[in-house]
């Protein structure tokens, strides 16, 4: 499969091979790494912000942030740089900072490497992923029909990610789980508005079946076309969504007029 040229990606990258019980502990691993009071400035924020609560276009002062968190400035300025090293922020001289919004073709684009990036893994994931991973995955797609059923599709935020985790884990490689991790929250605020919407749970949740059923047919190929069409799908929803938003606001205040 070619996308945009980067067929040839799994040629010369390939995974640092961990022992299969090291998966489970990946997450906790990453977890308990000892926090500088920069690293927890910027983990505070940056969590603030993937989840909305800190919304696209409010403004970021350093002495403000090193107020609110009882800190010095040194470790708040650290984090705000970090946070605009990895596109959160944008640096206005003299001004503070921006949370960054994201157009259509900014989604586009994040998608087309998340989708790159998440082949390989899900490719990895194939080859390494264990019973009770795939164990896993069906309690995740068990729960994912309760919520739906009970009319609760903003529950379904919690269990999309925990489907993806349970890849990113499978696949055996740390580096392959952080860069998983940071593409996928890039986009969180966008998914937890999008959840809200029944549809678009349901359509996550047929998805997720895909994939799973796709990674025990011992089919490689399928496994590459169960993820591409589950991020197509996402990224079409999250623009269709935010469409559907933004003209909705718009009725409204025509009508107020």
């Amino acid at each position: 499969f070619v996308y945009n040229g980067i067929h040839s990606v799994y040629e010369y990258i390939q995974p640092v091979k961990l022992k299969k019980t090291d998966a489970a502990m990946i997450l906790n691993a990453l977890k308990n790494v000892p926090s500088s009071l920069s690293e927890q400035v910027y983990q505070k924020l940056r969590t603030e912000i993937v989840r909305g609560e800190i919304a696209s276009g409010d403004r970021l002062i350093e002495s403000a942030v090193a107020e609110q968190m009882g800190v010095s400035r040194t470790p708040a300025r650290e984090a705000l740089n970090r946070l605009t090293t990895e596109g959160f922020l944008v640096a206005i001289p003299r001004a503070g900072y921006l949370v960054a919004d994201m157009s259509e073709n900014d989604i586009r684009d994040l998608f087309k490497t998340r989708l790159a990036v998440e082949e390989i893994t899900a490719k990895w994931a194939f080859e390494n992923i264990t019973k009770e991973e795939l164990a896993q995955l069906e309690r995740n797609l068990v729960r994912s029909n309760k919520v739906l059923a009970d009319g609760e599709p903003d529950k379904m935020m919690n269990l999309d990610t925990e489907f993806h985790h349970i890849i990113y884990a499978a696949s055996r490689s740390k580096s392959m789980y952080q860069i998983n991790q940071t593409l996928s929250d890039r986009t969180l605020k966008f998914r937890i508005s999008c959840m809200q919407d029944a549809e678009i749970a349901r359509r996550a949740r047929d998805d997720h079946f895909g994939i799973y059923q796709a990674l025990q047919s011992g089919d490689i190929h399928q496994v590459e076309e169960t993820v591409r069409k589950h991020l197509g799908n996402v990224v079409e929803d999250i623009i269709d969504h935010f469409e559907k938003l933004r003209h909705e606001s718009y009725i409204n205040r025509e009508r107020e007029y």
